[in-house]
């Protein structure tokens, strides 16, 4: 089951680099726990627990071609470690921006139950169980 769990993860990314926040919405469990980045772009877009996604967020509006590009991500059976960088443009200057972090997943039942975000890798790695 595993590996449908990683195809869920990366179904989540798509539909959130689509803008689609019925698409988000559906993988999310109604109760899930969403713990964010404060200032981290887009990501602030997500609420607490039992709270719902609106990806038009500011980060969104401050930056051009926002999108989230996952370079790795580690099986864990019911938790799946999603590694990569935020990137955009500035709106105004047009400088590419890009930021390192992570997100550690847990699924049930086909939904994410927890969504953990990290600005550090590492701590990512290491919140999941995992060395650097």
């Amino acid at each position: 089951m595993s590996h449908e769990n990683v195809e869920l993860v990366r179904g989540f990314f798509e539909a959130y680099n689509a803008r689609d926040s019925k698409a988000v919405d559906r993988l999310l469990h109604p109760e899930a726990e969403i713990n964010t980045l404060t200032g981290g772009p887009g990501w602030q877009t997500f609420g607490g627990k039992g709270q719902r996604s609106d990806i038009s967020s500011s980060s969104t509006k401050a930056l051009t071609d926002f999108r989230i590009e996952i370079e790795d991500y580690r099986d864990l059976g019911e938790r799946v470690v999603a590694l990569g960088a935020a990137r955009g443009a500035g709106v105004s200057s047009h400088i590419e921006v890009a930021s390192d972090f992570a997100v550690v997943f847990v699924v049930r039942n086909s939904q994410l139950v927890l969504v953990d975000t990290y600005d550090n890798p590492k701590a990512a790695l290491e919140a999941a169980g995992l060395s650097g």
